[in-house]
């Protein structure tokens, strides 16, 4: 069992964020087995429950809510059997995080994603472009208008538009047209 500290002094004082957490199990079906527009929360008497098989039925729902009365920066952590969903809704920053057996995923504001997998590679995909950190360190990008890879090493580059090829190799450096 894992012991439970406290927050020091110095962390509590520094800037209250969470009031209050509560747990929901949210249905988005009826009995009937109808969806729902919404879904009906019910808070568990035991603070308690099992995970549905289906999470289009039913889901396990953690609410955190922000200590300032200002903000709309509510959480909601959902318990999922194959993975642990944490959304909010955000105009800037992040707004989800999704953490399975393989991958830690982020949702930015901006609809870019951010996935870190479990050999230590980051994709990152966005509305312009995507970038791909390999576990070896080679990176490979990708834009509208070119597409640019290094090795993990550093030691080669090489770059590819439309209608040239550049590259710095261990035999030297290449610049030229593009080949139809």
């Amino acid at each position: 069992m894992t012991k439970v500290t406290t927050p020091k002094a110095a962390e509590s004082a520094i800037r209250r964020v969470w009031k209050s957490a509560q747990m929901y199990i949210a249905f988005h079906k009826d009995q009937n087995k109808r969806q729902r527009d919404e879904p009906k929360f019910w808070p568990p008497k035991n603070g308690s429950a099992s995970l549905h098989d289906d999470t289009a039925e039913q889901e396990a729902i953690v609410v955190v809510k922000t200590a300032d009365p200002d903000e709309t920066r509510d959480v909601q952590i959902k318990l999922h059997p194959n993975r642990i969903v944490v959304r909010r809704d955000a105009e800037s920053r992040w707004q989800g995080v999704a953490v399975d057996d393989h991958s830690v995923t982020v949702r930015m504001a901006d609809n870019t994603i951010i996935e870190i997998r479990h050999d230590g590679s980051i994709k990152r995909r966005g509305a312009e472009d995507e970038t791909h950190v390999e576990a070896d360190g080679s990176i490979f990008k990708w834009t509208e208008f070119a597409e640019a890879h290094m090795t993990g090493d550093g030691i080669e580059m090489s770059r590819r538009t439309d209608d040239r090829i550049a590259a710095i190799t261990h035999d030297g450096v290449v610049d030229r047209a593009r080949k139809r």
